[in-house]
């Protein structure tokens, strides 16, 4: 298996044949690697690099290939590893480094979570990426385009790296030895990112809240359901993770009624199929929708108590009205 996360989508992406194209006829001064989740830029910057330096034309095998991996390539230069704030003397530290000759004659900055450099390091920054030296890239990872400058983004050519089906989030945690039932909640949690799915596989809280939360739809019943389980999900660290899961659940749920061989849905917890059948596809859409309400008004300090009571009687009473 490759050390490279998600290897086979990112090399299946439009966002890769635009690099692999470049790298072949001389990569730009410049790009910025436009991505929802950091963990799959940093792979993907990874995976062009590694294109970049190897004999092989990418064979993630050879000694290049894995020195890129482990980032200990030399003329593979990793700057903000961290992902926090960048400030002017981070900056002028990296400018220092530039005009310094690689060792393969060729050297690829990966600048981490740049859209977190502040203006005035953008701006001192400005030159150097309008005139780099020849033979050096820079890939600037970025969450949030609006963070970085006009000035700035218009010097970068953009390759947009789109989300990772969850079906494959879901293989790839398994094939990391993660517990079915967990990858499964992971995945169908992940909105298609992979940090994010590594990070609820690795919290047992965020899986405590997915299952709760199912058992509590199982549960609902009658009006009398609604006073036993609204203090335990008030009670909860943070109900709005809960509200959270309980709209993947209802999602789900809908999934599952029109393709219950879907392998997630499958191996999510057997109270999905439940309330797949107890639960019209009317009632479920109706839920969704009043759940996402509920996200809007908690995000506004209203009463929260009284938002909780208020959603779990409105599911009560659609799951009854649309039998």
């Amino acid at each position: 298996m490759s050390e490279l996360a998600f290897e086979k989508s990112l090399k299946a992406s439009r966002a890769f044949e635009i690099m692999l194209a470049d790298i072949k006829k001389g990569l730009g001064h410049a790009y910025r690697i436009v991505c929802a989740d950091s963990d799959l830029a940093d792979s993907f910057c990874l995976l062009v690099a590694a294109n970049a330096f190897c004999p092989n034309g990418g064979c993630l095998e050879c000694v290049e290939c894995r020195k890129v991996l482990h980032k200990t390539h030399a003329d593979v230069l990793h700057f903000n590893l961290e992902r926090t704030d960048i400030k002017k003397d981070d900056v002028l530290e990296l400018i220092s480094t530039v005009n310094m000759r690689g060792l393969s004659g060729r050297k690829i900055y990966v600048i981490h979570r740049a859209d977190l450099m502040n203006a005035t390091s953008q701006n001192k920054f400005l030159k150097t990426l309008e005139e780099p030296p020849e033979n050096v890239t820079f890939l600037l990872q970025v969450e949030n385009e609006l963070g970085l400058l006009e000035t700035v983004r218009s010097r970068c050519s953009a390759i947009f790296i789109d989300r990772v089906d969850e079906k494959e989030i879901y293989e790839e945690l398994l094939n990391m030895g993660k517990d079915e039932h967990i990858a499964a909640v992971a995945a169908a949690c992940s909105d298609g990112m992979p940090g994010k799915a590594l990070a609820i596989a690795e919290s047992q809280d965020y899986i405590a809240y997915y299952d709760a939360a199912a058992s509590l739809l199982c549960r609902l019943n009658k009006s009398s359901d609604v006073v036993e389980l609204s203090p335990a999900v008030q009670a909860m660290k943070d109900p709005n993770v809960f509200l959270d899961v309980l709209s993947i659940i209802v999602r789900d749920a809908l999934v599952f009624k029109h393709d219950p061989n879907n392998t997630i849905a499958k191996a999510l917890n057997a109270d999905i199929g439940a309330l797949s059948e107890k639960f019209s596809d009317r009632a479920l859409a109706e839920i969704l929708t009043q759940i996402n309400a509920v996200r809007k008004k908690t995000s506004l300090n209203v009463n929260l108590q009284a938002s909780i009571d208020n959603l779990l009687f409105c599911m009560l009473e659609v799951k009854h009205k649309w039998q």
